[in-house]
Formats: C-alpha cells, sequence, structure tokens
C-alpha cells in the first residue's frame, strides 16, 4: 500500500509534457515574421500572436521556416500542424483547409520607387509587376489588368523588393502591412501607390481540415485574448508605430 502511495505521488510531481504543435511560418516578412536567428527563434505580429495561442492552450509550438507555397503542401502532406503567415482566408482555400478567425483586416498594397515614372495605378499597364508566388496578388493583378502587364513571381518577399530596388520589376504587389513596413524603414527608395485593395475576408491561422479541435482551441484564445487587451497590446507593438 505505501508503495503505491508513493507511485502515485511520483505520477503526480512528474512535468506533463506539453503538445507538441508544429507551426509553418515565413522566415522573413516584416512585421509579421522575422527569424532572428539560426535556432528557430522568431518574432513579429503573427509569431507573438501565436506564442501567446500557444501558452493559452498549453502547447510547446515549434515554429518551422518555410516559402508560402510550402506552408500549403506541407499542411497538407501532414509535416505541420498549424499554418501562419499573413494567409488570407478566402472560400476556395477553406474547401482544403481549416481556418481560425480572422485576426486582422487582410488587403494588399502596391509599392513602386520614388524614382519611379508610374504615378497611379493605371500607370502600372505594360509594366512588370512582382509579387511572392502563391499569394492571392497575381489573380488579383490580372482580374483588373488582365494580359496588358507581366507577373513575376519570387519565392519570398525580399526577392522581389530586390527586383523593385533594380528595377527589374516596376512594382510589387504584396500585404498592405508588409507594403508599409518597408516603405518606413526605405522611405527614400520605395513609396505606396495607390489605395489598399480588400483582400480576402482577413488574416488567419491555417490547419488540415482533421484539426477541427485544434482550430477550435485557437479560436477561443484569440476571443479571449481580445477581450482582456492582450491583442491590442500586441497589435500596438507593431502597427501603432507605422505613420506614413
Amino acid at each position: 500500500m505505501r508503495f503505491l502511495f508513493l507511485l502515485l505521488a511520483l505520477l503526480l510531481c512528474s512535468p506533463i509534457k506539453a503538445e507538441i504543435i508544429r507551426v509553418g511560418t515565413l522566415p522573413y516578412d516584416p512585421p509579421f515574421e522575422i527569424e532572428a536567428d539560426k535556432d528557430l527563434h522568431f518574432f513579429g505580429f503573427d509569431i507573438d500572436i501565436m506564442t501567446e495561442i500557444c501558452n493559452r492552450i498549453q502547447a510547446d509550438c515549434r515554429f518551422i521556416p518555410l516559402n508560402f507555397i510550402k506552408i500549403f503542401t506541407e499542411l497538407a502532406a501532414g509535416n505541420i500542424d498549424l499554418g501562419l503567415g499573413a494567409i488570407s482566408i478566402t472560400e476556395s482555400r477553406e474547401e482544403t483547409f481549416l481556418f481560425s478567425l480572422p485576426y486582422l483586416a487582410s488587403s494588399g498594397q502596391y509599392v513602386t520607387t520614388t524614382a519611379s515614372s508610374i504615378r497611379n495605378i493605371e500607370d502600372i499597364r505594360e509594366k512588370r509587376v512582382g509579387s511572392v508566388q502563391g499569394t492571392l496578388f497575381k489573380a488579383l493583378v490580372l482580374e483588373k489588368f488582365h494580359n496588358l502587364v507581366q507577373i513575376i513571381e519570387y519565392p519570398a518577399i525580399t526577392s522581389a523588393f530586390q527586383a523593385l530596388s533594380k528595377n527589374k520589376v516596376g512594382v510589387v504587389i504584396t500585404d498592405e502591412e508588409t507594403a508599409r513596413h518597408w516603405v518606413s524603414i526605405n522611405s527614400t527608395m520605395f513609396k505606396l501607390l495607390g489605395s489598399s485593395i480588400p483582400v480576402g475576408i482577413g488574416y488567419g491561422i491555417m490547419a488540415n481540415k482533421k484539426s477541427s479541435d485544434l482550430i477550435g482551441r485557437v479560436n477561443k484564445a484569440l476571443l479571449d485574448m481580445e477581450n482582456d487587451g492582450t491583442y491590442l497590446k500586441i497589435y500596438n507593438r507593431y502597427f501603432a508605430k507605422i505613420v506614413l
């Protein structure tokens, strides 16, 4: 009997291992995701939101750097549990994946160089437009300009802005917050072009169709963060200072 009591005490005192959740995310897309070092430490708006969610659902989240397209393919293959990276929620994407409640409005924004002769959206005709592979922006541009522009897709946003700085493309279209970040830190090189364009129904955390329980827990954490003011604190940490 004494042995049974001792065994029970040991079990109660043993640390409970947290659930490991593999989160595929972009390595560099400020202000959303930034890989801080080679030890897979990240920071950024999306990362801070996800980290807070993981703390609340008592999970050990492991961030895995992937390009945008890989987030979708790795999630579909079951190699990651969640996808994170300013992913716009759309009806077509919801046919394949589950999404959390939207945690931020999603919109696109054109950017050009300060020296560019492009003054408004209509000047984009017959120009090269850079965007990130797998995003919704290629379809958005073609819907407006059809075959009057050439879309050049890049694996990462850094490549797109490097191409813009070298005049390999005339404009870049990306997420509004990403565009504003690049302009804010390179105001002598880049400028916003036109107004923002609504895309999708907000950014969501993406999961496999089989992960409804996980998404339910994520949603509860998001709602709790909104109600107790945590979400606003994280939002202000990244967006309150971006004034153009």
